[in-house]
């Protein structure tokens, strides 16, 4: 039986992780319906004037901690067409959240496995274009994503195709983040390596490996190694110590941009935005 809130439509949860909710609240609506509200919140726990209804239930100050570095970065990325909006950190006395406008249909990875018929070439070569752009501001901006994936990219239009990235409560400055570990999915992490994490490249040209996984990803329109619903994770990793790589299609217009970025050929992210364009 979902909360009581919930039945109310005072609060619509919209996704949640082992870490965090995003959700929306009637409070920000004017029909006093949550599913009207402009804007989604995002914090560990999700409170309605002082009632909780649901969430991971992670400790208070954790959640403070991850929210306000999560509004940090989205502070020093500040405004770009690629990068979900970020209006403000909101501070409760149960909670802390950071607030951003409302998404569109929802994340590019569940369009990936939902879709009967893929969209054209043209299109998914233009939202791996999208993606690269964002990718390369985040870098730009002197921040290491974590867990740069199209589960954290959000689809706002499908009849223009327009992308957002979103959810940076992994990330941190270049200088900040470990040399020799990189948080993405397992799916994105390249394949021969005793521990997938583990790596001795350097953040950034991690980064750019896991940049060309994503590329693939959209241009191929299917998840590397299997939809999550279909492949687990211990399958996964069984097929990375084998060596095995996601299997490419011949008429890739961006198989060769993606075999550079698996192979740590290139020096920075802006280098694949402009290979892409000129393919575009």
């Amino acid at each position: 039986m979902p909360p009581k809130l919930i039945v109310e439509g005072k609060i619509q949860i919209l996704d949640q992780t082992v870490n965090s909710g995003v959700y929306a609240v009637a409070t920000d609506s004017k029909t006093g319906w949550a599913k009207d509200s402009p804007s989604v919140l995002k914090g560990g726990s999700v409170w309605y004037e002082g009632r909780e209804a649901l969430g991971p239930g992670k400790d208070l100050d954790e959640t403070d901690e991850r929210a306000r570095k999560e509004a940090a970065i989205y502070e020093l990325l500040g405004n770009h067409e690629r990068i979900l909006g970020y209006l403000g950190l909101e501070e409760a006395v149960l909670n802390g959240a950071g607030a951003g406008p409302r998404p569109g249909p929802g994340g590019l990875r569940d369009s990936i496995m939902s879709a009967t018929k893929p969209p054209t070439a043209r299109t998914r070569l233009a939202l791996a274009v999208q993606f690269a752009e964002g990718v390369a501001h985040i870098h730009r901006a002197g921040i290491v994503w974590g867990d740069l994936s199209t589960r954290n990219a959000v689809l706002f239009d499908t009849d223009k195709w327009r992308i957002k990235l979103c959810d940076f409560a992994d990330s941190d400055l270049m200088t900040n983040y470990p040399s020799d570990w990189y948080g993405c999915e397992v799916r994105y992490c390249p394949p021969g390596s005793g521990n997938p994490h583990h790596h001795d490249t350097g953040a950034l040209k991690r980064e750019v490996f896991a940049l060309g996984t994503a590329l693939y990803e959209i241009t191929e329109w299917k998840v590397p190694y299997g939809p999550q619903t279909e492949v687990a994770e211990d399958q996964v990793l069984a097929a990375l110590a084998s060596c095995e790589w996601p299997a490419m299609s011949s008429d890739n217009p961006a198989s060769n941009i993606i075999r550079q970025c698996w192979g740590y050929g290139y020096g920075q992210s802006r280098q694949v935005v402009d290979g892409l364009r000129v393919l575009l």
